[in-house]
């Protein structure tokens, strides 16, 4: 039980009041015998015992209706979820809300959402607190500043972070978070540890006094990024400060069964007759139950005309190869999404996509060994597809000026990790979207790029290490389009070249080191492959099929970027030119006006970048996506939260979609009523003795006269 005005139980003391009245009457009067009093003293003696428990119940009540009156006036919170809060109503109250894609997840009988139902229970339990604590919402997706670039000064170290600006914004009453475009959902990625370092520079700067940190949030991994090193500079800088608390309402319930849709593969075709669009589509479902055979309608809609598809699911995939719809032949370029019913999280039920004549695929080699140069350059060259141009361009370190980073999708790196001027011409690449696989130099160093760095190389000369484990469902390593694994079990590794690094990785070594692993940039990617595609070092070269697609898959995830068509990431920096581009398809596709004077149209603009859908005209268009992370995601345990905030006050409130208990409710009704009880009891133990006995004196008396 936690009080709204603590300062009240000061006057607890007040109770024995009672007490020291009756101690002081006692001190008021002088005994003095009296001998016509003894029989009287006598006869009082015999109902003593009586009397006394009769006076100690009185004193009781009379005790027991200041101490009601005194929580009255206190305002008592009973919750278990608020049972640590002290001291009252904070100064400062800070909102940090993950609204990323897997916040969407919904009652589907009534609609809410975790997202919407988070902000309900704070509104509540803001209002129920009461006080003068001043509000502030932290919005990852709005920039505090003038400036186009993330909040994070190291941009090197935080490729793997989402855009995040986090602009901090005062709430005047906590019922307006409900109708503040900035709490809407989105499909972007929610960088909870930027929130959370904008909270720390908004403490800090404004010696905001006692504050109270909320987040809401499903503790997805890929939101959290828990193995950012910003996270011991965030533990040390709230460790520092003094009345900093955290609640983490905490959603981490799962739907009962939903249904997930990617496209893999779009392209055009065309003849002297038709054109047609070729499409490779994916859908997941993830249920809690026994998975059955479901029938499921798959809706297309290519450039506003709409076709539906059934899909047999079997288990807990679907995968639809090679469907062809016709389109307009005249017509280069074009736009489309995929659909699927609603169910628990309709943020997962649509794909979006854009196609138009296809740049060309450049491939840059930057690497000091000559003598891989040539697996590398025929994995990049050999097209994948047709009326394609595939170039490839070998430079050494020394050379890397002469890159056309405009014009270039991927970049495979074999020499020392870059540093000082190449490394930021590297991460502006991949934050615009682009691919860049790392190989391990000759002689490693301490260098390190986007948290990873080379350590030394090991080697096995017993026959070399076989693939233990590999990411065979989505990736580069990904199946076949006919469902075929690609022959990873196959590979050995004789030498390789340990990683420090906190990505994910795609494949492992039987003793557990990472062969491949992946870092999601801002908008593009890196990959670390630890071994050479030398026969001195692993069978990558004699295995050429897993090496082929690999180099062709980066390339056509780089190439999204370029061209009429993008492909991108919502929330990512490559995606913030979609605020300017009319909507074609998506969340937002029946809010284009003319009327830019309107507040709400404006704030819609803002999140264009971060919502999916296509944007721009048929000459220029662009296609946002959740990330794919945001499907697969787990969410961290409570062992690795406590973790986190080591050191820290905070609490985890666990929240289900659809609970109806409160985060905050006051029982000073109850204080009242108890105080009402009191009183009425004090007032019959108060009673005359001969008012008490009345109605027995009447019954006894005829007794006595018939006598």
């Amino acid at each position: 039980m936690t009080f709204l005005n603590p300062i009240w139980l000061l006057a607890l003391p007040l109770i024995a009041l009672p007490i020291l009245i009756h101690l002081w009457n006692q001190r008021r009067h002088r005994t003095i015998n009296w001998g016509a009093m003894q029989f009287l003293l006598s006869a009082r003696r015999m109902s003593r015992g009586m009397a006394r428990l009769r006076h100690w119940l009185i004193m009781a009540s009379r005790m027991l209706v200041i101490a009601a009156l005194i929580f009255v006036i206190s305002r008592p919170l009973s919750s278990g979820w608020l049972g640590t809060l002290s001291g009252g109503a904070p100064e400062t109250v800070l909102i940090l809300l993950d609204r990323s894609a897997s916040m969407q997840q919904q009652l589907v009988a009534t609609g809410e959402t975790k997202l919407s139902a988070g902000m309900s229970k704070l509104v509540e339990a803001l209002e129920t607190m009461g006080g003068n604590s001043q509000v502030y919402l932290v919005d990852p997706f709005q920039k505090a500043t003038g400036d186009l670039e993330p909040s994070s000064t190291d941009s090197i170290s935080g490729l793997k972070q989402p855009i995040n600006f986090g602009k901090v914004i005062p709430i005047e009453r906590p019922r307006d978070l409900l109708d503040l475009p900035e709490v809407s959902p989105t499909e972007a990625q929610t960088d909870v540890v930027g929130m959370l370092q904008a909270a720390l520079d908004f403490v800090t700067n404004n010696q905001s006094g006692r504050t109270d940190i909320w987040i809401c949030s499903d503790n997805a991994e890929n939101d959290w990024n828990a193995d950012s090193s910003r996270w011991n500079a965030l533990n040390g800088g709230f460790a520092e400060l003094e009345g900093v608390r955290f609640h983490l309402l905490s959603f981490t319930d799962q739907p009962n069964e939903n249904f997930s849709v990617d496209v893999e593969r779009w392209e055009r075709t065309s003849n002297k007759e038709q054109a047609e669009l070729v499409i490779d589509l994916n859908i997941r479902r993830t249920t809690s139950a026994t998975s059955t055979t479901t029938e499921l309608p798959v809706t297309f809609n290519i450039n506003g005309v709409r076709s539906v598809t059934n899909v047999t699911i079997d288990n807990d995939t679907a995968t639809l190869i090679g469907h062809r719809i016709p389109i307009d032949r005249e017509s280069p370029s074009g736009w489309g999404s995929v659909e699927i019913p609603t169910d628990g999280n309709p943020s997962d039920n649509a794909f979006y996509f854009a196609y138009a004549e296809p740049p060309p695929r450049q491939t840059v080699v930057v690497t000091t060994n000559p003598a891989m140069t040539k697996s590398l350059e025929l994995a990049a060259s050999v097209p994948s597809q047709n009326g394609i141009q595939y170039d490839v361009k070998q430079l050494t370190p020394d050379r890397v000026a002469e890159i056309d980073w405009q014009l270039t999708s991927l970049v495979i790196w074999a020499a020392p990790l870059p540093a000082e001027t190449t490394a930021l011409q590297l991460t502006r690449f991949v934050e615009s979207g682009r691919v860049v696989v790392f190989l391990p130099p000759s002689e490693p160093d301490s260098t390190s790029f986007a948290g990873a760095s080379w350590e030394a190389w090991q080697r096995n000369d017993s026959g070399g290490e076989k693939i233990g484990y590999w990411n065979n469902d989505s990736d580069l390593l990904a199946r076949t389009r006919d469902g075929q694994p690609l022959p990873i079990d196959d590979l050995l590794v004789y030498r390789y070249c340990k990683l420090t690094s906190g990505g994910s990785p795609l494949a492992s070594l039987d003793n557990g080191d990472p062969l491949l692993t992946r870092i999601v940039g801002n908008g593009g990617l890196i990959y670390f492959l630890t071994t050479w595609p030398l026969g001195t070092h692993s069978s990558l070269d004699r295995e050429g099929i897993s090496l082929y697609v690999m180099v062709q898959r980066a390339l056509a995830a780089g190439s999204e970027t370029l061209g009429a068509a993008k492909q991108l990431d919502a929330g990512t920096l490559a995606a913030q030119g979609a605020a300017e581009l009319p909507i074609l398809a998506g969340t937002f596709a029946n809010t284009n006006s003319g009327n830019e004077n309107n507040a709400a149209l404006r704030a819609i603009s803002r999140l264009r970048p971060f919502r999916a859908g296509v944007f721009g005209t048929p000459d220029q268009l662009m296609a946002l996506n959740r990330p794919p992370a945001e499907d697969q995601s787990p969410a961290l345990t409570p062992e690795r939260i406590e973790d986190l905030f080591t050191g820290l006050d905070y609490r985890i409130i666990n929240a289900q979609l659809g609970g109806e208990r409160s985060l905050a409710s006051e029982i000073w009704r109850f204080f009242v009523v108890a105080m009402v009880i009191a009183l009425l009891a004090e007032a019959a133990l108060c009673m005359p003795e001969r008012l008490r006995k009345t109605q027995t004196d009447t019954t006894v008396q005829p007794t006595r006269a018939a006598a």
